[in-house]
């Protein structure tokens, strides 16, 4: 009878170690997928405030555009 009390205890210690190296890689590979969510979470922010400028710049191009336009036109009209 203790025997089998001292084998089911080393089952149990076994088991306890085996879910505490379990444990321990979840929160491992939690503190991984975090550090790795915060990168990507800057990565977008840069990103996004790179479309912002492209954005800018495009707005500015096409009033640009429009405004030779303009002037070609009225240039135009001049030379008829």
């Amino acid at each position: 009878m203790l025997t089998e009390k001292s084998k089911q205890n080393c089952d149990l210690t076994d088991e306890i170690n085996r879910s505490k190296r379990v444990l321990d890689e979840k929160y491992f590979e939690a503190g991984r997928l975090r550090d790795e969510s915060i990168v990507k979470g800057d990565q977008v922010a840069d990103l996004r405030k790179q479309q912002g400028v492209t954005e800018h710049e495009i707005e500015t191009v096409k009033v640009q555009r429009a405004e030779m336009w303009r002037e070609i036109t009225r240039l135009k009209e001049v030379v008829d």
